[in-house]
């Protein structure tokens, strides 16, 4: 198991795309694994044969733990057992030479080489004559030309014609050909891979093909993830990451409990939360404000054709918002260093935009918002929240945070109480826009009218964000949102 880049220690083997006796080339997708919020896949560092899986499914694997292991063949002494991520340096760069590779054609009369004999029982034994041909040889690699044996040995497997490059099959008559991305597709989205027409390389269906036969299917949505026989009813309308936190064994015959092993993100973000809470000292602020112009704002903008295809959102001002008046406060852009005795002032903002995937929650990063203009981030936040949706984030996506947004709104929410990130100092939180009575002009002028109005939270680590320092960014944020000319004096 080779090391996943993001600090951790192991990882959990999701799938696996070879089986044992598979040829596999350099680069070969293996398996997939899970680290703490991320699904990687492994690629073979080594061509060869796939000699013995040493994981299973669902198995938690240490770095540098044993995997699988390749035999690269063609040695005529046996070697030690090389596995992924164990090899030696001086061997590091050394790859299998294709088989038949810069081969002279048999002269007449001589026998095949030998990964062009079927190895199968009724296959007549050479002749004395042809058996010489490759003996007298001896300048053939015996690892591209060694000689069949009289009674073949069943440990080899069978030699194998050139393939394309490798794309996961679909179980099936149809063996149909899938890369694992468009293969995850397929499977959120509910479609059978056996129905699309694929039109990439040798017909290997891409993610678009799955796309456009999702568009033109029927109604009536697959489930988005595969539900035990055994799950109750109940459970069956819940989200896809709840409904893997219950995919646990039934601890007794009625099966009134279900336990599951906590892992992967919701580990992570156990771990994050508890000492985030443990060692920060946390205050909330709150403020109410008419986003009415901002709004309309948001409408002219979708009607712009700059920002067409792109996710245009009320979070895509939020975001700017907060950007400009960290200019102001930039203690918000900073954080506590307790190891050093120092706090620490980021020079770039890097937001992070908690989103809800079909693994939990994650918060994907926008680096350097602070040079961004409103395009630029809806181009950003379009493509960051698309990939997270997809559950395609790398650990470089989600890393490195030095601000965070949360936008509990869309669940019908009016305002929350965060818990900061351990690596931050603050956390806005945004609550629902809804159409609200609200009082404007003054004196005689005054009136109540029907106005968008929305609720703010900000979380802060009371340690380094003094409370006027918190309220000055808020009411900072609240004031660029009611009025966004005001914008202008930042």
């Amino acid at each position: 198991m080779p090391d996943p880049g993001e600090g951790l220690t192991e990882a959990e083997v999701v799938s696996w795309r070879v089986a044992e006796g598979d040829t596999v080339e350099v680069n070969d997708v293996l398996c997939e694994v899970e680290t703490a919020k991320s699904i990687v896949e492994l690629p073979s560092p080594f061509a060869g044969t796939v000699a013995k899986i040493r994981a299973a499914e669902g198995d938690t694997v240490p770095v540098g733990g044993p995997l699988v292991a390749i035999d690269e063949g063609g040695d005529d002494e046996p070697e030690p057992e090389l596995l992924v991520g164990h090899i030696s340096a001086e061997k590091g760069g050394r790859r299998r030479r294709r088989r038949g590779a810069g081969a002279s054609a048999p002269e007449p009369g001589s026998a095949p080489a030998a990964d062009s004999v079927p190895a199968a029982p009724s296959t007549p034994a050479p002749t004395p004559a042809a058996q010489e041909s490759p003996v007298q040889a001896p300048q053939r690699s015996c690892e591209k030309t060694c000689e069949a044996p009289a009674a073949p040995e069943p440990e080899q497997p069978e030699p194998v014609a050139p393939e394309p490059p490798r794309a996961d099959v679909t179980e099936g008559p149809e063996h149909v050909l899938a890369k694992p991305p468009a293969r995850r597709l397929a499977k959120d989205l509910g479609i059978d891979l056996a129905s699309v027409n694929g039109t990439g390389p040798g017909g290997v269906v891409t993610r678009t093909d799955v796309k456009q036969a999702a568009t033109g299917r029927d109604a009536a949505p697959a489930p988005s993830a595969p539900v035990a026989d055994d799950v109750p009813q109940s459970w069956r309308s819940i989200s896809p990451a709840s409904r893997k936190l219950l995919d646990g064994d039934p601890t007794d015959a009625s099966g009134a409990e279900r336990r599951v092993r906590i892992q992967g993100v919701r580990k992570v973000t156990a771990q994050a939360m508890k000492e985030s809470i443990d060692t920060k000292a946390l205050v909330t602020s709150f403020i109410t404000c008419d986003v009415s112009r901002s709004m309309e704002l948001v409408d002219k903008l979708r009607k712009d054709r700059k920002f067409k295809g792109l996710r245009v959102s009320p979070l895509t001002l939020w975001c700017r918002a907060a950007c400009l008046a960290m200019t102001r406060t930039p203690v918000i852009n900073a954080r506590w260093d307790d190891e050093s005795g120092e706090i620490v002032y980021n020079r770039d903002i890097n937001l992070g935009i908690a989103a809800a995937t079909p693994r939990g929650l994650m918060v994907p990063v926008l680096r350097g918002a602070q040079d961004m203009n409103l395009l630029e981030l809806a181009q950003e936040l379009t493509r960051i929240i698309a990939i997270a949706k997809e559950d395609r984030l790398t650990p470089s996506d989600y890393s490195g945070g030095t601000f965070s947004i949360s936008n509990v709104g869309v669940f019908g929410l009016d305002a929350g109480t965060p818990v900061v990130n351990r690596t931050e100092s603050a956390l806005l939180v945004l609550g629902t826009i809804a159409r609200r009575p609200w009082v404007i002009g003054e004196g005689a002028e005054e009136k109540i009218v029907p106005r968008w109005v929305t609720t703010m939270s900000l979380g802060f680590d009371h340690r380094l964000v003094d409370g006027e320092q918190g309220s000055i960014f808020l009411h900072d944020v609240a004031e660029i949102l009611s009025e966004p000319d005001t914008a202008l004096l930042y």
